[in-house]
């Protein structure tokens, strides 16, 4: 991966493997042990632990983690919240103020139902899961995770890859960074670039390709493919899964350098149907922006 980007980590911000859900359950007790089931099989994979907890959007609002993590969920989600409140907002990690997180998990929520807003003629209404796990874990791993959350989860979206992590202690200033350095890794996403925008309300569209992406019939009838050979693709649970990772004795793993470039200019060309643009952040300067925008276009590999 030293040719994708070039980063030294600080205790601020660095480099992490990411994955990134959007489903479309109410909100019930059942989803509400699902999503439990999820993390347990998320920390199963990464071997870790939370030790550190955030409600709400609140920077400032972090606190040791007592009593595991399961307590925590079930008091910050409750099924009456969600009638009362709105969305909610749950973030689980590891930093400290000496060390970035090795894992994260941000879970926001609503019951803003999704029939309702189609009748309506609104954006689709969705829920979000964001993770954050150590650079080393296998795509293999990640794949299976992805695919045990398919089958769980009324999928709108999921992406997997490369991301940029910041630490909250250090907030705006870490962040602030982070995101300033984004303009020079093209392969690296963030939940403050291009998922931020899709919290909770989608235009049926995408921000980029990945590495590995999964998309409901509704944008996977609007892709164009025909012509992406070297793009991995499978229908499971009537989603598509696709890829650019190579395969070999039923492990997955990243291709060379020089192969990723090609795929990601294969696979560019395949979701440009669905490709939206998220709003500037407000940390990185329009000209800068606007370049990262256009990162995956032809002309720019």
């Amino acid at each position: 991966m030293s040719n994708l980007f070039d980063f030294e980590e600080t205790e601020k911000y660095g480099i992490r493997k990411g994955i990134v859900f959007y489903f479309g359950d109410c909100i019930d007790s059942n989803i509400l042990l699902v999503l439990e089931s999820i993390i347990n099989q998320f920390l199963l994979m990464t071997h870790m632990e939370f030790t550190k907890k955030r409600g709400g959007n609140e920077y400032v609002n972090i606190r040791n983690l007592r009593g595991g993590w399961r307590k925590v969920f079930r008091r910050e989600f409750k099924c009456e919240d969600f009638n009362k409140y709105g969305t909610r907002v749950l973030t689980l990690d590891s930093c400290t103020p000496q060390q970035l997180q090795t894992i994260r998990a941000v879970i926001r929520m609503s019951n803003d139902s999704p029939a309702r807003c189609r009748i309506a003629g609104n954006p689709i209404k969705v829920n979000h899961i964001y993770f954050q796990l150590p650079l080393e874990t296998d795509w293999s791993a990640i794949f299976r995770f992805i695919e045990y959350v398919n089958g769980k989860l009324d999928l709108h979206y999921a992406s997997a890859g490369y991301e940029m992590a910041y630490n909250v202690y250090h907030y705006p200033g870490s962040s602030g960074y982070a995101t300033r350095a984004l303009k020079n890794l093209k392969y690296i996403n963030s939940d403050g670039t291009e998922w931020g925008d899709l919290l909770v309300v989608t235009d049926f569209g995408i921000p980029c390709p990945n590495f590995i992406q999964v998309l409901c019939p509704d944008l996977a009838q609007k892709i164009n493919d025909k012509t992406a050979s070297k793009i991995y693709r499978k229908w499971e649970n009537n989603r598509l899964f696709l890829d650019i990772l190579d395969r070999t004795a039923g492990r997955l793993y990243e291709p060379a350098f020089e192969e990723i470039e090609a795929r990601y200019k294969e696979l560019y060309q395949m979701l440009i149907p669905i490709i939206v643009s998220p709003p500037r952040s407000m940390f990185m300067r329009e000209h800068d922006w606007n370049k990262r925008l256009k990162r995956f276009e032809e002309t720019s590999l």
